[in-house]
């Protein structure tokens, strides 16, 4: 009777064993793709890092070049005709004008 109970934890501790051996298998493999996943976690956080800092040097130079169309704006009087929606009535209007002197030309002259 005592060599079937040591027969039968000996057989229990061989299949312990050869779980055990599997569920450290499969810790381990667990611990490799996380590893792995953590890898490609890093590089897309270092990308976006890096996009995040070209989106702010662009909304700078966004905002510089606003600032210098609103100052140019400013030294010409703001938006140009041709850059108006009416602007063929403005330019047919130079045009007609074009043909009559302005009286103010002659007085330069």
């Amino acid at each position: 009777m005592r060599e079937q109970r040591g027969a039968a934890k000996a057989g229990t501790k061989g299949i312990d064993e050869r779980r055990l051996a599997e569920r450290i298998a499969e810790l381990e493999r667990r611990l490799e793709e996380a590893e792995a996943e953590n890898v490609v976690l890093r590089e897309l956080a270092y990308q976006s890092n890096q996009r995040y800092e070209q989106i702010k040097q662009l909304m700078k130079q966004n905002d510089e070049l606003r600032r210098q169309l609103q100052q140019l704006q400013g030294e010409t009087g703001g938006v140009r005709d041709e850059e108006r929606p009416d602007s063929w009535f403005f330019r047919t209007l130079r045009q007609e004008n074009a043909i009559v002197p302005h009286p103010d030309e002659h007085k330069e002259k």
